[in-house]
């Protein structure tokens, strides 16, 4: 809300969340629905995305059931979607799998799997729903979540930094192709949140929560609202003149140069 009385910034707006059914996938539902928005959850497992859409704030979501490295259920989740929601105003690319290993161990396997999930279901999800914005004339705003692994290089993340960094440039090209026909793209990355998996990792010594706060000049883990609160912004009429942008949200770690504190 703007103000007592004001309504709320997403009222009306349709959605589909991809990776939603948890996580921060579901953290972003969520605080669009606070915010007005209906939304279409999509997620691998039935049962899980239906109850997650149920337990969002106000009414009319929606769960779907879909695999977005697949054609035909990319297609069937996009139709669905708009066939019960009525339409689309702003497509959330969020699904995304991590895999950590050494470069010298990656196999094509695992960069086949990492790619089609966090790179190519990208293009061919905006692919599926702008196209019917261009046919109706109806603008739009893609949002794709990219990582704070876009910035810089990271130990055992080859597959993963390489398909988050290629978000971006792929955002970049979306976004100017499609300008014309009013359909917005940025992408939105994440540092270090209080998500299920982060919670997974620290509570298994596999991060150094401690490092990781004092490399962060706010000196806080973001909580998965900061990205929600980003993506309202990004699909309300705020965001009406801003594409192609790469917003970092990690409370200052991509930018903090030093290898120590300065001496007071």
């Amino acid at each position: 809300m703007t103000g007592e009385g004001a309504k709320p910034l997403l009222q009306g707006v349709r959605v589909l969340v991809t990776g939603g059914a948890q996580g921060l996938g579901l953290a972003i539902a969520t605080c669009m629905a606070r915010h007005g928005a209906v939304v279409a959850l999509m997620d691998r497992n039935r049962v899980l995305v239906e109850e997650s859409a149920s337990n969002l704030p106000g009414d009319g979501h929606i769960g779907l059931a879909g695999d977005v490295t697949s054609p035909e259920q990319r297609e069937q989740a996009v139709s669905e979607a708009f066939r019960r929601l009525g339409r689309l105003d702003t497509l959330v690319n969020n699904a995304g799998i991590q895999l950590h290993a050494p470069a010298e161990q990656i196999t094509q396997e695992q960069w086949d799997r990492v790619m089609s999930v966090n790179l190519t279901a990208v293009l061919m999800m905006s692919q599926l729903v702008a196209r019917r914005w261009i046919d109706s004339g109806s603008p739009g705003s893609i949002i794709n979540i990219g990582s704070l692994n876009a910035a810089f290089g990271m130990p055992r993340r080859g597959i993963y930094g390489t398909s988050k960094t290629a978000v971006v440039g792929l955002t970049r090209s979306l976004a100017v192709d499609w300008a014309r026909h009013r359909i917005r793209v940025n992408v939105i990355c994440p540092g270090y949140h209080r998500t299920p998996l982060y919670e997974e990792y620290r509570a298994k010594g596999a991060i150094d929560e401690n490092r990781i706060l004092a490399r962060i000049p706010m000196r806080r883990i973001g909580e998965p609202g900061d990205i929600g609160k980003a993506s309202v912004f990004l699909s309300s009429d705020l965001s009406q003149y801003v594409t192609g942008q790469v917003l970092f949200i990690d409370g200052g770690y991509s930018i903090y140069g030093a290898a120590e504190d300065a001496p007071s």
